[in-house]
């Protein structure tokens, strides 16, 4: 079998460009883009400088620094919580950072930092509303979300009732019935006129038989469940006005059938004969 001769492979040049052209064109686009690499250099070099220039520039310097919403927080702690002095250039903080740092004080719910320019930051804060002492491994605060913020110190200088009943996995629970029945309920007794919030002692939390609350002045239990709390407390408010506002000789009330409220005496009055024991209103 006769093998065809194989024909050496040669390089056609004739369409080849000229190694001066090549080498041009490339040269041409390295330049190119060591101008673009050189002006995105200048321009970022250039916009550094100028933003070192107006953070520190006095022009900008801080005059006056205005602290609203403070009332139990005083402005000498936001202020130093804050960590910007006077004098110091206006926009060499970040508002966020100057918030963040504020809300490390229990009290503080909500942080607005704001700068009106050239000279003055402007602090407005929220701070939590207390609504009752929960007593769990200690006294501690909560406020009017349910949000338990802080161990109570007597330094506070708060005069409101006092949960028991809870512990912390259940306050942890935001979603639990018994947890939202009192939120419920302290919101009802803090939203109303008469027997309200600041007639309150205790309210007691049990996952079995609701809540019950303490009259501050004769310490009366009242048995309220964990819903339906206005009808109830107009049940109370009907029978406490034939007693002519008295709650003497009285122990408890069962409120959850506010339509037929059984009242219990306490033993004295019923050895006494003045009253039945478990009598209804």
């Amino acid at each position: 079998m006769n093998k065809k001769p194989l024909k050496s492979k040669r390089r056609n040049r004739r369409h080849r460009e000229p190694f001066l052209k090549r080498a041009g064109r490339s040269l041409a686009r390295f330049m190119k883009a060591a101008v673009v690499l050189a002006a995105g250099s200048a321009l970022a070099y250039g916009g550094w400088r100028g933003y070192k220039e107006l953070t520190t520039t006095e022009r900008l310097a801080i005059e006056t620094i205005e602290i609203a919403g403070a009332f139990r927080v005083s402005e000498d702690d936001i202020h130093d919580l804050a960590g910007i002095e006077e004098g110091d250039n206006i926009l060499s903080f970040r508002e966020s950072v100057v918030a963040g740092k504020i809300r490390r004080n229990p009290w503080i719910k909500e942080v607005d930092v704001s700068r009106g320019l050239p000279s003055t930051v402007t602090i407005e804060v929220t701070e939590r509303e207390p609504l009752a002492l929960v007593k769990l491994d200690a006294m501690y605060v909560m406020d009017a979300s349910g949000v338990v913020f802080k161990k109570y110190s007597p330094g506070d200088g708060l005069d409101l009732p006092v949960i028991t009943g809870l512990t912390a996995d259940g306050l942890r629970e935001t979603s639990g019935e018994l947890e939202e029945g009192l939120l419920d309920l302290m919101r009802t007794l803090k939203g109303r006129e008469g027997f309200n919030l600041s007639k309150v002692s205790e309210i007691h939390a049990d996952r079995v038989f609701g809540l019950s609350v303490y009259t501050l002045d004769e310490g009366v239990r009242l048995d309220v469940g964990l819903q339906g709390f206005s009808p109830k407390l107009e049940s109370f408010e009907k029978i406490l006005k034939t007693r002519g506002g008295s709650l003497n000789g009285i122990e408890a009330m069962d409120l959850n059938n506010y339509r037929e409220v059984v009242v219990r005496f306490s033993a004295n009055v019923v050895k006494e004969g003045g009253e039945a024991h478990g009598k209804k209103g």
